[in-house]
């Protein structure tokens, strides 16, 4: 499986000589999850291609030697930004000015066709709106590029053909609305169903899928199914053929608590959406499921501002052993994983809670609690930093926040069921419109009162 570099940021010495050996791209962007998210995507499509990963100012730092090095350059390009003191394409003439024979493709957000023309006529050879990133066209003008030992034309067939959008019996794709390193979701509808629903699948193509696996992934979607709560997406469909898995859920078109974010959440709405998503929890790890990838961008927002839990696909999808990869990193989840995983040891419904309290935390302060430069930065802060303190306006959430992101799971809580006692002990005199009164739990206190 290939590995992402811990040390994203910090380049191993390369020379131009050194691209005939091994193909390297080099990914742009001041945003660290953004570009990581693209850099996995180009190792999907194409696997043998390396993809750096460099901030702005690093890559403005490079000498033309280095930067002639790569077969390609992959710039993520602002144009939805308003306070843009700097043209953003102006790193592009630049690059073209240093590097006039380099392949540069431009990915953008926020563009329009006359800023995609203009990209083109500044020198880039191919520029996509980032939303709408296709594996197979990524992969298509890429692997020409890869030195001859590494690609070949019939390669390169079989690589745009691997990700082609996948036939699922009884589903018609409307539009991808997320990949990943794992799989992919797509917008789909169904004549027996009612509404559009939200597909994942997962490819099994070269890969090894025992009976027993086949088995345990029926068994995790039948449980999924019957579960009946408010907080957690319906699994409308399910199924397994030769070629893929796919699961299909309710789908959600007022977006996610990753936009919600945004903009600044008030306590309210914070311990609101903490409680929904702890209720959420007790109820899938009663049935014994475990979530496994907890973050604001599988959680869904309704309009009357409930919390959806979705994608499961982590939870049930897993056939094969597949051990906490690099590349697996590489959608956000740095940011919410907890300190087991990052050792690949097996996680449990106290991973979903670790990942719960950077949401908590992340929704009561505004920011992350543990960030960096690259992912070894990211990582040492889950595996040994102290867990940060809260600002004076919530500081009381601290114990509960403490016990959360505790880097042992035995000092967790053991339960979601517990968590929501503190929570609820913390913020009683808080109520908004859509909060219901919770009956008490029963058994063993939290950390409040013990």
């Amino acid at each position: 499986m290939t590995k992402v570099s811990e040390n994203t940021d910090r380049l191993e010495p390369l020379t131009a000589g050194s691209r005939r050996a091994a193909g390297r791209c080099l990914v742009v962007h001041d945003d660290l999850e953004l570009r990581l998210r693209l850099g996995a995507l180009v190792r999907r499509a194409v696997p043998k291609l390396e993809a750096d990963c460099l901030n702005g100012a690093s890559f403005d730092a490079l000498t033309p030697e280095r930067l002639a090095a790569y077969i390609a350059l992959l710039l993520i390009v602002e144009f939805s930004q308003r306070d843009n003191v700097e043209d953003p394409l102006a790193r592009l003439a630049r690059s073209r000015e240093l590097a006039p024979n380099m392949h540069i493709f431009v990915f953008a957000r926020g563009g329009d066709e006359r800023n995609a023309a203009r990209t083109i006529k500044l020198g880039a050879n191919d520029y996509w709106p980032i939303h709408s990133v296709k594996i197979g066209e990524v992969g298509a003008v890429l692997l020409p590029l890869m030195p001859p030992s590494a690609g070949n034309p019939n390669a390169a067939a079989a690589m745009v053909d691997r990700w082609l959008q996948p036939r699922i019996a009884g589903y018609s794709l409307i539009k991808t609305i997320a990949e990943s390193p794992a799989a992919a979701v797509y917008l789909a509808s169904n004549d027996e169903l009612a509404q559009p629903v939200a597909l994942k699948v997962q490819s099994l193509k070269g890969r090894e899928v025992t009976e027993s696996d086949r088995q345990r992934f029926v068994r995790e979607c039948q449980i999924l199914s019957s579960l009946n709560h408010r907080s957690i997406a319906n699994v409308l469909d399910f199924g397994i053929t030769d070629d893929y898995l796919y699961l299909a859920l309710e789908y959600f078109p007022c977006g996610s608590l990753r936009d919600r974010l945004k903009n600044p959440v008030s306590e309210a709405d914070a311990v609101n959406y903490a409680r929904q998503i702890g209720e959420a929890l007790a109820v899938l790890h009663a049935a014994h499921v475990v979530h496994r990838d907890m973050k604001p961008s599988n959680l869904m927002l309704t309009d009357d501002n409930r919390v959806i839990l979705i994608d499961f696909g982590s939870a049930c999808m897993q056939l094969a052993a597949n051990d906490l990869s690099r590349s697996d990193m590489c959608t956000g989840t740095p940011y919410y994983v907890c300190p087991e995983q990052i050792d690949n040891r097996d996680p449990d419904g106290r991973s979903d809670l670790y990942a719960l309290g950077v949401v908590l935390y992340e929704m009561l302060v505004g920011t992350l609690p543990y960030t960096g430069n690259n992912l070894a930065e990211i990582f040492a802060g889950h595996r040994s930093a102290p867990v940060p303190r809260l600002p004076q306006r919530v500081l009381r959430y601290q114990p509960i926040i403490d016990r959360l992101l505790a880097k042992d799971p035995n000092d967790r809580y053991p339960s979601a069921a517990l968590f929501l006692d503190d929570l609820a002990a913390v913020s009683a005199p808080i109520r908004t419109s859509v909060d219901e009164p919770r009956q008490p739990e029963t058994g063993q206190s939290g950390v409040l009162n013990s």
